[in-house]
Order: C-alpha cells, then structure tokens, then sequence
C-alpha cells in the first residue's frame, strides 16, 4: 500500500509526493490561446481601461501583408482578434532588440490604453511618445500633460505642453528632515559614477554639489535666482579669488558664512576648500564635468522658471513626458536620473495618492546609470505606488548597471515580455525561465541479417527525454523582428508562458482616432 498523503497540497506535485512516488519528467508548455482569451481578467479594452492594464498583445489576429519598404525588407501588421492585457502592480520589463518596434507594440499603445487615473513618467527618446500622444492625453482624456523637451524633438504640436522642472523648488518646500537628504539626492542624481572602481571623486564631488544646491536654495542673495543654472555659475566660480583677499575663494568666504541646513553649507565648503594641490583640482575637474550639460543654452528653458511638482504624479494626475533626442541621452543622463529619482522621492514623501499607480516608462532604462534607489529598493517602489516600466535591448544593459542585484529587479517584476532578440545572453536566460518539456527520439541503426529475420527487428528505437521547452536559437527566430506571425513571449512568476501577437497602434483598430498621425 502507498503511504497516503499527509496533505492534499502535496498531490498535485509531479515528483517527490512521498519516498515510494514515481515521478514524471518535467512538463513546461504554452498556455494555450482558448484559455487566455476565456479568462475575463486578461481581455482587455483601450476604450474602457478602468483597472490600468498593461497591453500586452493580440491572440488569433490576422497578418495582413504590407508594402515593402525602400530597402526591401517586407512589412506586416496584425488586425482583428483578441486584445490581452495584465493588471499588475510590479514592474514590467521589455527586452526588445533594436528596431524592434518597441514604441510602436509597447509603448505607445499603452500611453493610448492606460486611464485618464494613472499618471505616468515617461523617458521618450526621440520624442515620438510625446509627438504621437501627447495631446491625446490632454484633450482626449482630461489629464494634465507637461513635456521636457529642451531640444524640440516632439515636434510643435507639443508646444503648448512644454514645461519646467526646477529641482531647487523641492528643496525650498522641504522641511528639516527632507531638505539634506533632497539636497544629496539632487547630488547623486546629477554625478552619474563611472565604471572605475574609485568612488572617491565621484562622492568628493557629490558633497560640494549638495552644499552648493543647499546654498543657491537658501542664501538671500539667489532668491530670484533659485535653480540649476545658478548652481552652474557657483561651481564655474569655486576656485574665484576674494576680491578683498587673495588668499582665500569668494565662495568659500559665503559658504562658510552660512549656518543653513544645520550647518551643511560650511560643512560642505570645508571639506571642498580644505583639500589642497592636485586633490582640488581633480574633485574641481571632475564636478565641472557632470555638470557641464547645463550649460547648453535651451536647457534653461527646462530648468528655469514656473516649476511643475512632481509630487502631482501620486497626489494628482500629470503625464510628465521628459523628450531628447536619442544621440543626446548619455550626455544628458544625468538630468534624467534627477527626475527619474526625485519622481521615486516624491512618491516616498507624499501620502495622498489619487488613482492607480504611477506608470514610469523608462524606455533605454541602461542609459540612466546606476539609481541607487533601485539598487537598495527595488521591491519597495511599487508599495509607494509607483511601477516601473524598464525598456532593455537586452539583459546585459540590466547587468552593467546591476551587476549584483540584476535579479532582484526582475524577481520584482510582474511581467517579462520578449521579442526581437538577438544576443545570446539573454536567449539564454530566456530559455532557462522556460523550462524543459518531454521529448521523444527516433534513432535507427543497421540490424544484422538474424535480427532481421528471427526477431523482426527494424532498427528503429523510440525513448523519452526532456529538452528546453525553446532553445535559445529557437527563441531568436520564433520571435524575431521579422516573424510571419508578429510573435512575441510573456513570461509571468507564477503562470505558464504565453505566447502573443505584436500589434502596432497605428495599424490596429483598437487604437484609430486616439494618436496624432505624421
């Protein structure tokens, strides 16, 4: 007799139910479409997205074939079938290679789809989420839009939803427990840290940028100049001789005048001014050079004046669209960690949230650097009600920058959409997180003549085994850029994997009359 189970959770598990169990090989598969379309949670509507799904793709739609494109490559676009989409609260990660087709499967239907109730940040390369979208939000839905677009990549249709952001204004509302801390954060955000393993400038650099933050934020003689640009003068002038006497810096003479934040300011200047030689020089050199993106003159129209609150993402309802060109985002990587992390502070200080979570788009999430917040954090942010949208062309952008708490990151995301992939390792991670399935092998030999004729033999044999459910050369084509079927993979912690169609917004109908056309 076999021993009987002490609970009936264990009867379900495919090996180890009891030391007499005989186990079954391993068994990964694809849900199938009939299931996902029969499940009410996963249908999703752009007209009437009231729970903030994620769209995630089309099941059963039809490819309709396309013009060629001058250089030959064949296009095609899915319409028609079931639309899926996931409500989570975790963040979602898309791995998608280059030319993809990211912002159209991805990015910009979301931005059509989510509710007027979900405020969003969006990091738009190129500015086409802001050009194709924007408005769409503000007239369409009602919602309060501000784009960031120094440069004008989304085009005019965007002007009168340009906006500023002026960092200094959450210091001047600050209290005594935020303000250092805010200072620092500004700091860190602004000094993107190299690959080297010396630290030292980078955080010798970081404590004079927030004294000078501090100092711009709080001294009379900045108050009608309270903003980003004046602490670009100040640090251009941290090595100005007194006027009154040349032994010592101006800067440093105000500076340790200040009894701000605590004493911060003097501490700061202090600690500046008390190195010597070439330790000065280098700190100086190195701080002038992750501050010099401010000095490119149509920054100040993003820097300086009528400054919107980026606690209104969680207490109010605001799509922050922030709009570079491409070429542009690693010299300006900086300003945008600053809003990526003051946008996570935001939401840690303020209480009242109003809506669904904060959406943030972060699409080429590499280029921001390494945020300390989602180094220390990542499972915390959802819980202060914002979910992060990471955009990779594949896992090692996520590994370069985290290279010992990459995992943690996608442990913490809810969902895992693949498509377009080319390196091999992230086919090969990809093929891990799918499994192995059972198998059967035909092999065949020669018999021998008495095999033949006294035991009928045919030379052919048949035996069970288990491969990965997809092998990473598998997953490269079945889901290319290219494939006849538009495929793309979803992966969800918990649910067997799925398999969707990409559908592009303007080629779709589910998205018509919901995005400005070119």
């Amino acid at each position: 007799m076999q021993p009987q189970h002490s609970l009936p959770m264990l009867a379900d598990l495919p090996r180890g139910q009891h030391s007499n169990h005989v186990g079954t090989p391993p068994r990964s598969y694809f849900e199938s479409p009939e299931n996902l379309i029969a499940t009410q949670s996963l249908l999703y509507s752009a007209r009437d997205n009231r729970e903030a799904k994620f769209f995630l793709g089309i099941l059963n739609g039809r490819i309709v074939e396309g013009e060629r494109l001058p250089n030959g490559r064949p296009t095609k676009y899915v319409q028609g079938g079931a639309a899926i989409g996931i409500a989570d609260d975790r963040h979602k990660i898309t791995l998608a290679g280059s030319r993809g087709g990211k912002g159209r499967s991805v990015l910009i239907p979301d931005l059509i789809g989510l509710p007027k109730s979900t405020s969003a940040l969006i990091v738009d390369p190129k500015g086409d989420l802001a050009r194709y979208t924007a408005r769409y939000r503000a007239d369409g839905l009602g919602q309060h839009v501000a784009v960031l677009d120094p440069f004008g990549v989304s085009g005019d249709r965007t002007l009168k939803l340009r906006a500023v952001y002026n960092p200094l204004e959450k210091l001047r509302v600050s209290d005594r427990k935020t303000f250092v801390p805010n200072a620092k954060l500004i700091a860190d955000s602004l000094i993107v840290s190299g690959d080297f393993k010396d630290k030292h400038w980078d955080q010798c650099s970081k404590q004079i940028l927030a004294g000078l933050c501090a100092h711009v934020a709080t001294h009379e003689r900045y108050a009608e100049h309270r903003d980003l640009v004046t602490v670009w003068h100040l640090v251009s002038e941290l090595a100005a001789a007194d006027p009154d006497n040349s032994n010592r810096y101006w800067l440093e003479v105000e500076m340790l005048a200040s009894d701000a934040a605590s004493g911060m300011v003097r501490n700061a200047a202090r600690s500046f001014y008390d190195r010597t030689g070439g330790e000065f020089s280098s700190v100086l050199s190195n701080l002038r050079k992750h501050v010099d993106w401010i000095g490119i003159e149509c920054m100040a129209d993003c820097l300086v004046g009528e400054s919107i609150n980026l606690a209104d993402l969680k207490r109010g309802l605001m799509a922050l669209y922030v709009s570079l060109p491409a070429m542009r985002m690693a010299d300006l990587s900086g300003w945008l960690r600053l809003l990526v992390q003051l946008s996570l502070a935001a939401h840690e200080e303020e209480q009242q949230q109003q809506g669904s979570a904060t959406v943030a788009m972060l699409d080429e999430f590499h280029t921001l650097g390494t945020l300390q917040a989602i180094e220390t954090a990542a499972g915390q942010i959802a819980g202060l009600g914002l979910i992060i949208h990471a955009v990779l062309q594949d896992l090692q952008q996520l590994q370069s920058r985290y290279s010992k708490s990459w995992e943690t990151f996608i442990a913490n995301a809810g969902i895992l959409q693949c498509f377009a992939l080319a390196d091999q390792t992230t086919l090969e991670y990809v093929s891990k997180r799918l499994g192995e399935a059972p198998t059967l092998s035909r092999s065949t030999n020669r018999p021998t003549f008495d095999q033949a004729t006294h035991h009928a033999a045919t030379g052919e044999s048949w035996s069970m085994g288990v491969h990965p459910l997809m092998s990473p050369e598998e997953i490269s084509r079945y889901f290319g850029r290219d494939d006849r079927f538009l495929r793309q993979l979803i992966i969800r912690p918990g649910y067997r994997p799925a398999i969707l169609q990409r559908a592009f917004y303007d080629k779709h109908e589910l998205f018509a009359g919901k995005f400005d056309e070119d």
